[in-house]
């Protein structure tokens, strides 16, 4: 009989402890939560830019082919052979600054301070070059002539934030008055630099 009363009372002062307390504590507390952010830019470009000037292309510098009004000619005796001058004189052709545009050739992500820019500049040979030579491949005497690089982007207040990029061109001046053979030219760098701050 004295086991059953202690093994009830065990069992009760077991239930005793199991009883979830009904008082409850809480602590809570409060974080500022910042994020900095600093001057960063990111420049998407190519490696290469391979450019073919087609025969239609080059043809529209120069103006289409296109007969000259009847010319009246005498010819001249001069033994048993006759010679002449038809004197055909078409304009001349100013090929020395010949203006490119790439469109679109790269584009510029950038974070900057509130009082900061982001801009882009273009070199020609170096970061700060304005002139380059393309040498012909197969004719090493036939060149052509780069300079006046430039950007149409304009240098902008702050950045331009990193979930659309910004798109910009590469501007130029050609020389083609001393490229005379149809060739690939080559030897030249184009540098492309962006900056925030």
């Amino acid at each position: 009989m004295k086991k059953t009363l202690l093994s009830a009372a065990m069992i009760a002062g077991l239930g005793i402890i199991a009883v979830p307390s009904s008082h409850a504590a809480t602590a809570t507390g409060q974080t500022t939560f910042k994020v900095i952010l600093q001057p960063v830019v990111v420049l998407d470009y190519y490696s290469e830019i391979d450019l073919t000037i087609n025969s239609a292309a080059l043809q529209g510098l120069a103006g289409t082919s296109a007969g000259q009004a009847a010319k009246a000619i005498s010819a001249t005796a001069g033994g048993a052979a006759l010679t002449t001058d038809a004197a055909i004189a078409p304009g001349a052709i100013d090929l020395t600054k010949v203006p490119l545009t790439i469109s679109n050739a790269w584009a510029v992500r950038s974070i900057a301070t509130s009082t900061g820019t982001t801009s882009v500049t273009i070199g020609l040979g170096s970061a700060a070059g304005s002139t380059a030579t393309l040498t012909g491949t197969t004719d090493t005497t036939s060149t052509i002539g780069l300079s006046a690089p430039s950007t149409s982007f304009a240098t902008l207040t702050g950045g331009t934030g990193f979930a659309t990029p910004v798109k910009g061109d590469v501007k130029m001046d050609l020389d083609l008055s001393t490229a005379k053979s149809a060739d690939t030219y080559a030897g030249a760098t184009i540098y492309i630099t962006a900056t925030s701050t």
